[in-house]
């Protein structure tokens, strides 16, 4: 079968009062980043108190999923641009390198009065491979979270009477992306025919459970505990082709059957997950929440992700409550500095926590929350308009045409 030559183009369907206009940028996914990064960070720091919040590290399987369904989209549209593998990694590279190396960069002159008391592992994360530093060295002894943090030396740890980190292990979401990029392009540049991708989704989507059945029929326990089935690329490809597949249906004829049947879609995914989670607790006594430790991640991934997929098909459509809901003006702001409030909101957690118990004793917990939500929320704010900001405008410099998604 011979490869596309022409530019790609949404597929073009008679418009019906169900579709869509096209459109370059669909307001209602920034309100989508906000819930997402509001779960991670309730999460983080709610959990504890709340159980039902155990389920916000599921915030990070929605990103996923629509991180799969934007960069597929755009990938595809671009294929047969003038310097397009130069345009998307430079676009990219603008978008997530600032921030991250301005953080390490702040790491690296903290030096003197941090005092940091790590190693070379740690390396890791800069290189964008800190998701794999709990396995790649479970060997050797120690506490295995300890790289997951920053620990500062005994200067800051005197002065707070206790001893202080700095926590990065969030940002192994971050390395999974980052290594998704390095080679889904590639492979969309190379192959092309929409077709063809749709083949290769599937087949990730259907083989990446099995391969997590796999591993947790082989490997340690201990590694299971360590969210082995959660944090690594391989295991977790299946999120981003999910949304990777979504993009690539919108492209072509089946764009008319999922406007039609998206109510539907939503309703199964979502009780199917429901269901999951009933059966899961009931007879295998294991919380679908826990499934980043636990051997219900083999199935449940999948479910939540497909979940997050009719979820991104509904708030596409602007006549649906979810568009207009997450299109608020106040959501779409949060929506957009997300990314600097995933990547700031728990560095601190342990400078919050002090704050609250030192001098609000019994309000301890809910002034945390409020100071490392606000905190947080300021600096993500600071970060966009003084640092990511400036450098989003060279993007425009790095594309040739306009990325238009298609009629949902």
């Amino acid at each position: 079968m011979s490869r596309t030559t022409s530019t790609p183009k949404a597929y073009k369907l008679r418009q019906s009062p169900m579709e869509m206009p096209q459109r370059s940028y669909y307001p209602g996914l920034d309100g989508l980043r906000a819930i997402a990064v509001v779960m991670v960070f309730l999460h983080h720091y709610v959990s504890r108190y709340f159980s039902i919040f155990g389920w916000g590290w599921t915030g990070v399987d929605l990103f996923f999923v629509l991180s799969g369904f934007l960069i597929t989209g755009i990938l595809y549209d671009s294929q047969n641009q003038p310097h397009r593998y130069r345009d998307f990694y430079m676009r990219r590279t603008l978008r997530i390198f600032p921030l991250y190396y301005a953080l390490w960069f702040a790491v690296l002159i903290a030096i003197p009065i941090a005092q940091w008391q790590n190693d070379w592992h740690m390396l890791l994360w800069p290189a964008y491979l800190g998701n794999y530093a709990r396995f790649l060295f479970l060997n050797i002894s120690g506490d295995p979270y300890r790289f997951d943090r920053l620990t500062f030396g005994p200067l800051v740890q005197r002065w707070f009477g206790s001893p202080m980190h700095l926590y990065i292990g969030h940002l192994w979401s971050l390395c999974v992306e980052e290594q998704f990029y390095l080679l889904w392009p590639l492979v969309i540049y190379q192959l092309r025919r929409r077709t063809t991708l749709m083949r290769i989704c599937v087949a990730v989507i259907v083989t990446v459970p099995l391969l997590r059945w796999v591993l947790a029929s082989s490997v340690t326990p201990r590694m299971i505990e360590m969210e082995l089935l959660y944090r690594s690329l391989p295991t977790r490809m299946d999120a981003l082709l999910i949304g990777g597949l979504l993009a690539l249906c919108l492209r072509g004829p089946q764009q008319h059957w999922l406007s039609r049947y998206r109510h539907l879609l939503l309703a199964a995914s979502v009780t199917l997950l429901a269901l999951a989670a009933a059966l899961s607790s009931s007879l295998l006594h294991m919380p679908l929440k826990g499934a980043a430790v636990n051997h219900t991640g083999i199935f449940a991934f999948t479910l939540i992700d497909l979940a997050a997929a009719a979820l991104i098909l509904e708030v596409i459509h602007p006549n649906s409550a979810c568009s207009r809901i997450l299109s608020l003006r106040g959501l779409r702001h949060f929506g957009q500095i997300s990314y600097g409030f995933y990547v700031y909101h728990d560095l601190l957690h342990d400078f919050y926590s002090y704050i609250g118990n030192r001098w609000c004793g019994a309000y301890a917990a809910p002034v945390t929350i409020a100071l490392a939500f606000t905190a947080s929320w300021a600096i993500a704010w600071l970060s966009y308009r003084f640092l990511e900001g400036p450098l989003l405008t060279y993007k425009d410099r790095f594309t040739h045409q306009t990325h238009k998604a298609p009629a949902a």
